[in-house]
């Protein structure tokens, strides 16, 4: 209890004192034998300070840390060392830093590298009022199966819809997913639209007000790949 009341100062504190000017965001697993390394690489000619903070599924901040990285230094955190393994202890973890950053992901299974992923740009600001769609591929097909995990990177609670397609531009499935401050929503591909070779094709996301983060899991022949993406197309 303590350290969580500790994190809750240190947050309200950093959004005081307003001294991170880009927020990154990305997609964590502690459930299943999951874990990730996440990589932060100062690309600039100066120093700059970091904070990195992991929310559990419901948007519950866990854990919190930071620091100083001085030009092109690079430091890197196990989240198994700081996030016990729960069932709920997944979702979001943002990195806000006063430059940007080059992140890298490790994503790990039962202590294996599974998957790599790189964060290159902070999570977008879009302008109120206007629609912004986020669009990945998915696949039911074969060996196949997807998951989805919608994240709210931000402060305020939004709501997005959620669309799956076919290859026929069929609509396979729609659902809005309301997310409360930093917390994370789960799909999973293969109970909401069933699994076959013809089940494969786009996945849409519609933001309204604020962006959100689409993280796809997917499961295949005993593997598992994870990738984030926060590009959103207009």
């Amino acid at each position: 209890m303590k350290n969580l009341v500790a994190v809750a100062i240190i947050l309200s504190l950093w959004g005081l004192a307003g001294i991170g000017s880009e927020l990154y965001g990305f997609y964590y697993d502690r459930s299943a034998g999951q874990d990730l390394s996440v990589n932060l690489l100062n690309p600039t000619t100066d120093p700059t300070y970091y904070l990195v903070t992991a929310y559990d599924a419901y948007g519950n901040a866990l854990w919190q840390t930071d620091g100083t990285l001085n030009p092109y230094e690079g430091v890197f955190y196990t989240l198994s060392d700081y996030i016990a393994a729960a069932t709920n202890n997944w979702g979001l973890v943002t990195v806000e830093s006063g430059a940007e950053l080059v992140i890298g992901l490790e994503y790990l299974l039962n202590g294996e590298l599974i998957s790599l992923d790189v964060i290159t740009r902070p999570v977008p600001q879009v302008m109120p009022g206007l629609p912004y769609w986020l669009g990945a591929y998915y696949s039911q097909a074969a060996a196949v199966t997807t998951g989805l995990v919608v994240i709210n990177p931000w402060n305020t609670p939004t709501s997005v819809m959620v669309e799956i397609y076919g290859p026929d531009s069929e609509l396979l499935y729609t659902a809005t997913a309301n997310l409360a401050p930093h917390a994370a929503e789960f799909l999973d591909l293969e109970e909401a639209i069933g699994k076959g070779g013809r089940i494969w094709g786009l996945v849409d996301v519609t933001m309204g007000g604020q962006s959100v983060i689409l993280a796809l899991e997917y499961y295949y022949r005993g593997k598992l790949e994870v990738e984030n993406v926060l590009t959103s197309y207009f």
